[in-house]
Formats: structure tokens, sequence, C-alpha cells
């Protein structure tokens, strides 16, 4: 599949120090095969996420007609807790 990762994501990423935007660009590259990518847990209808160690987690769409993962955020992982409760 495809990874489409949208700016306010690819911003944040750019902020960040070197090691850490090369764990993150590594667990995207996993996204290409979302089906075997190691730590997902879906939160919804096709909204998903997986955690990068205990400090980042991606959320992301899978949208299969289109045969694309959209990566929405990318975000510090205390962050991203208070976000997915919506989706509870």
């Amino acid at each position: 599949m495809k990874v489409e990762v949208e700016r306010l994501a690819c911003d944040f990423v750019r902020e960040l120090p070197e090691k850490s935007r090369r764990i993150i660009l590594n667990h995207l590259y996993t996204l290409q095969d979302p089906e075997h990518a190691p730590g997902i847990e879906q939160l919804g209808n096709n909204v998903f996420r997986m955690h990068i160690g205990r400090t980042y987690t991606i959320l992301f769409c899978i949208l299969p007609k289109r045969n694309l993962v959209r990566v929405t955020d990318i975000l510090p992982i205390e962050l991203a807790h208070k976000r997915y409760r919506r989706f509870r």
C-alpha cells in the first residue's frame, strides 16, 4: 500500500532529533503492509494507532479501496492518549 503523511505530521517529524526521525521513518515504512506491521491497534472504523516505543504514536486510516494508508498525526504519546479517547 502507498503511505501518505499529512503536512502537519511531516512538520512535527522535521523538528525532532535525527535519531527520533529515523525511528519514526522506519515505522512508517512498515505501514506499507499494515496487516503485518507490529503494534497496531484499531481505535475506530478504519482508524488505527501504532506506538513507537514509549515516546511517539502514529494515528492513521487505512483506505483499502484506494490502496492507501493515510497518516493523520504523529504525536508524543501523552498527547495521543488525550486525542484518541474520542474513538473509544
